[in-house]
Formats: C-alpha cells, structure tokens, sequence
C-alpha cells in the first residue's frame, strides 16, 4: 500500500511503478494514515486503480478524474465525534 512521489509531485503506487531517481518514498503505515484514516490521499475505483496505480491530493484531483465513492464518506475522525 506505499506510495512514491515522483519529483514532479505525483504520487503512484509503489507495488505498480517502480522507483525513479529522487522518488520519494511513503510507507504503508503513513500511507494507511493519509488514506484510510484521514482521506486526504485518494484514488480512482478498484478497476481504475489497478489499470492506472495513481493517487492525488484530496483537493488537487483532476476534473477528468472520478474517485472511488469511499473517500468521499466520513473520515474516521468524523464518525468518532
């Protein structure tokens, strides 16, 4: 579940584009926090997902890209209030 950051500022999964120079590295507990629990970092659906391996920014996703229904649910923290 990690993620690179390319140094272009794109991020992509790290288990389906292999590393570049200067990558930067997230690893699966930060990018578990960032994903799951705070939804910041977000993705297209599953089938998408697999066929393109990219993540964005929750307020920096392209206008031609849709994202998977989950992220757009309550965060964690949210339902806990």
């Amino acid at each position: 579940m990690a993620v690179r950051i390319r140094e272009d500022g794109r991020i992509f999964c790290a288990a389906k584009h292999p590393e570049k120079p200067n990558d930067t590295y997230i690893n699966d507990h930060l990018h578990y926090r960032l994903s799951v629990e705070l939804k910041v970092l977000v993705t297209e659906p599953h089938e998408e997902h697999s066929e393109h391996g990219e993540w964005w920014w929750i307020d920096e996703i392209p206008k031609d890209v849709i994202i998977d229904w989950w992220y757009t649910t309550n965060t964690q923290e949210e339902q806990n209030e």
